[in-house]
């Protein structure tokens, strides 16, 4: 089933600005729902994948596991958080990318010519975040294969695309999807990905397992 994008928040003038947006920007060949108040009202069946905007600012919770919920609920679903000027920092952003969250937009003056921008990018299975937030990502990676990573081993480069998604709490089928090839493919990549960086399973690659707040704190 094709995606389709949905906005949650709370705050009505959000929810008509983000509607004005998407009614205008014509070339999306996607449904375009009508945004939900709560991740409650987001998560009534039926499930199907969508393009989640996520209001920061009148969503008082964490984006990073209600991005995990949502994807629980309706894989191959994609995020892109919507934030008040300054009120997200590149550390909060990195961690949230770890999170699986595709893209970030501020509301600054031109934020109603960057979103559609940013849907289009995340549509084409790309990401819209700032280059510093991608820098430390993959200086992060880094700093997880070195800490990790069997003395005398190395990640092959296929490897090394699926531990991106991993990261990133991709499941097999996306994976699958995003490298054409097959879910039993990506599933021998992960075991022997798990098996060099000495974890039992992918949960041990979730933000707050493999130390995070370490690998942020480093310069």
């Amino acid at each position: 089933m094709s995606i389709a994008i949905q906005a949650i928040s709370s705050h009505p003038l959000f929810a008509r600005a983000v509607e004005k947006i998407l009614s205008h920007a014509r070339e999306f060949p996607v449904r375009i729902l009508p945004p939900a108040l709560n991740e409650a009202e987001a998560l009534r069946p039926p499930s199907f994948p969508r393009l989640f905007l996520l209001d920061a600012c009148s969503l008082h919770t964490d984006l990073g596991p209600l991005a995990g919920r949502c994807r629980a609920h309706s894989p191959g679903s994609k995020f892109l958080g919507v934030f008040s000027p300054g009120s997200s920092s590149d550390a909060e952003k990195i961690r949230l990318f770890y999170w699986g969250i595709d893209g970030f937009v501020e509301l600054h003056k031109t934020w109603q010519a960057e979103l559609p921008q940013a849907i289009r990018s995340i549509l084409k299975g790309q990401v819209w975040v700032p280059p510093e937030v991608l820098l430390a990502y993959v200086k992060q990676v880094k700093a997880l294969l070195n800490a990790q990573l069997l003395p005398g081993h190395s990640l092959t480069a296929r490897e090394a695309q699926v531990l991106q998604f991993l990261l990133r709490q991709s499941t097999n089928k996306a994976i699958s999807s995003a490298l054409s090839i097959s879910e039993r493919t990506v599933k021998f990549h992960v075991s022997n990905i798990l098996s060099k960086l000495q974890l039992e399973d992918r949960h041990g690659l979730l933000p707050d397992k493999f130390g995070f707040s370490a690998l942020a704190a480093r310069p």
